[in-house]
């Protein structure tokens, strides 16, 4: 697969994980994840330089595309992992 489609269909991936996470939809959410995960795995250690300029251009931009994904859907995680670990911390067997 070519790098640029490669990056395509993690920015893809990143985006179907935003919305998943905002509706809170977390086990479709973890399987998207993994998807990406094998994804990134199979890519072989990109040589940017090697495209040309506006492919590179375009790599990057979503690249930070991706990263902004990324943080949106740490937005979404981190509060409701917290709410999880505070309700499971008060679950737990008392001494």
């Amino acid at each position: 697969m070519h790098l640029l489609k490669n990056y395509e269909a993690l920015l893809d991936l990143s985006i179907k994980m935003e919305g998943l996470a905002r509706e809170q939809a977390w086990d479709a959410l973890t399987q998207t994840e993994s998807e990406r995960s094998k994804l990134l795995a199979r890519m072989a250690a990109p040589v940017l330089s090697s495209l040309p300029a506006a492919d590179q251009r375009a790599v990057a931009a979503m690249i930070q595309k991706i990263q902004c994904c990324d943080q949106a859907v740490r937005n979404h995680v981190l509060p409701w992992q917290d709410s999880v670990r505070t309700l499971l911390t008060r679950l737990e067997p008392k001494p």
